[in-house]
Parts: C-alpha cells; structure tokens; sequence
C-alpha cells in the first residue's frame, strides 16, 4: 500500500494542480473541461502507468527489478555457478550425507536397535578380498590392504582404489603422456616406474601416503564417507583434481572393490 501510495502522489498532484488552475482561470469551455476530465480519469488509472518512467525516467517504478541489486536466488545460483562443479559436487554430497544420516537415525529409532556402525579394519585385521566382479583395478587387494594399514577406512581405501583404476587400472608400470604409476604421478618421478611390478607397486603406495598430506585437511572427509562412491568423489575432488574426471568410472570401481573385498 505505501508503494502504491507513493506512485499515485504525482498523479494526484498533477491533477490537483490542475483543478486549482481551472478554478482559478474560470475555465468552462468545453476543450478545457475535456482536457481536465482526462488529467482526473488518468488519476483514476492504475499508478503503474506513471511509476515506470510515463512521468520521466528518473522517477523509475519501485516494484520493477533493480538490475544493480539482483534477486536473492541469482545471487545465490550464480555464487554456486562460480563455486565450479567440485565444490558443487562436495556440498551435494554433505548434504546426501546428512539426508543419509538421518534416515538412519530414524529408522534406528523407530525399530528401536542402536543405529549400526561403520565397518573399520585396522593395521593388524585380516582383509579378504577375493571378489572378481566390476572394474576392479589390477592389484587391489594389495591397494586396500596397504591403506587400511595406514590410517584408511575400508570406504576410503575403496575410493582411492577406485581412483587408482581410471588413472592406470592398477599397474604401477602404466605410463602416459606426461605421467605414470597408478595415480598417475604428473611428471612421473625417477625411480617410480623400474619394470619391477612388485617394487614398484610398494614405492608408489607410499608415495601416495605422501601425496595425500599435501591435501591433509580432506583426509577427515575423505575417513568420514558413508559409501565407496562418495569416497571416490571426494579423493578425486579434493586430491587427485583431474583434468577428465570420469566420476563414473571411478565410483564404479570403487564399489566393485568395496564388494569384491566385503566391505
């Protein structure tokens, strides 16, 4: 209402302005009443015809969109738009993860059992990976026994697993252009690729170990994921940041070895 106030007081002005100059002058000819009748019925009119520039383009219609201030929701999309796809990508999984956590919660609640507890192997448990089903990458026994052993969940040594078979499907021997070994270490450092499979397979797990630390502050998330597929996008967001992500590829693999070792 006091929008629509304020667009009609010039109306209303104009119009009172003009009553008092017909009042004033006498005016009674018919040209000057028609033309006093048309200023009042325009008054009568909707105030948006006036608000939007029918009375000058510096008195602009306060209801019209501001392109200096745009709406709430382009800011936030837009923000999100220039966030790229990786960041994207992890705030759908937190909040996948949260709407996961919750519905178990619930459902725990409602049954009333404890709510279950994510599967953890340490240094020293037994891992039996035997499954031969899915991308699995070569080596991958060995790839999850290795990081279980070092500090690893079972669904995030399943999620670098997973990246490890889209960068060299396992074979620490793999080379490429401008890289090698099975993250695809970019350049590929001497001493990592030798044509000893065995050797070569431990020197680059550890390497891997190493790599990891530069991006130490996702290693909580990348522990916290709740499934081999998240494990494999937050390890391929936060710390492999490939050029050709194929998250398909990864997160498939991931799972297939989750599977293959029972996770």
């Amino acid at each position: 209402m006091a929008r629509q106030a304020a667009r009609t007081a010039p109306v209303v002005a104009v119009a009172g302005m003009l009553v008092a100059v017909a009042q004033t002058t006498g005016a009674a000819e018919p040209a000057q009443g028609a033309a006093l009748g048309r200023a009042i019925a325009v008054a009568g009119q909707a105030p948006h015809a006036f608000g939007r520039g029918a009375l000058g383009s510096a008195a602009p219609d306060s209801a019209a969109p501001d392109s200096a201030a745009p709406d709430s929701r382009g800011s936030a999309s837009g923000a999100a738009g220039s966030a790229g796809p990786a960041q994207a990508r992890r705030a759908e999984r937190r909040a996948a993860a949260a709407r996961s956590r919750r519905a178990g919660s619930a459902r725990s609640a409602s049954s009333g059992r404890a709510a279950p507890t994510r599967k953890r192997t340490g240094a020293g448990a037994a891992l039996r990976c035997t499954g031969t089903a899915g991308l699995l990458p070569a080596n991958y026994a060995a790839i999850v026994r290795f990081l279980t052993g070092h500090g690893y969940t079972p669904m995030a040594a399943a999620g670098i697993a997973g990246n490890i078979y889209q960068e060299s499907k396992g074979d620490p021997e793999s080379v490429g252009t401008g890289g090698g070994g099975l993250i695809g270490f970019t350049p590929l450092p001497a001493g990592y690729v030798t044509g000893n499979p065995a050797a070569d397979l431990h020197t680059q797990l550890e390497a891997i170990l190493a790599y990891d630390q530069q991006w130490a502050q996702y290693i909580p998330s990348l522990n916290a994921a709740t499934s081999p597929a998240e494990a494999a996008d937050v390890y391929m967001d936060d710390f492999e940041r490939p050029g050709v992500p194929a998250a398909y590829n990864r997160e498939s693999a991931a799972e297939a070895v989750a599977a293959a070792c029972g996770f």
